[in-house]
């Protein structure tokens, strides 16, 4: 029986059956749109310029505790708007290392609503 695919996962790569990778499971594929949520800067995508978040935008400012709730606001606003089958649970954002401070990694954990057992974790370095 001939392999199904839900998707295609992002970044977009070559793939071992085509000219992308493609997800075969749904969580794969959810992960995938999150990270494409995450990573795509409001009013970059044509016809949808509310899709993504700020995050990008506020990495410029000086890293405070007052930014980085600003960062963890925008995640959260834009998985309840274009993401409303996800919950997330929570959302840590600290410096990766302690000698560094122009970077941030967020990392989000969130659940399925339909069924909260379901978890998974996204970091993504801003």
């Amino acid at each position: 029986m001939a392999q199904k695919y839900i998707g295609i996962t992002l970044p977009l790569q070559l793939g071992n059956t085509g000219y992308f990778a493609q997800s075969i499971s749904i969580f794969e594929q959810v992960k995938s749109n999150f990270k494409n949520l995450m990573m795509t800067r409001k009013g970059e995508r044509l016809m949808q310029p509310e899709f993504g978040t700020d995050i990008h935008n506020i990495v410029f400012n000086q890293i405070t505790d007052e930014t980085l709730d600003n960062m963890k606001l925008s995640v959260s606003a834009a998985v309840e708007r274009w993401i409303p089958f996800l919950e997330v649970v929570e959302i840590t954002a600290n410096s990766p290392t302690d000698s560094d401070y122009n970077k941030v990694l967020l990392k989000v954990d969130y659940r399925f609503r339909s069924n909260p057992n379901v978890t998974d974790s996204i970091t993504v370095p801003v």
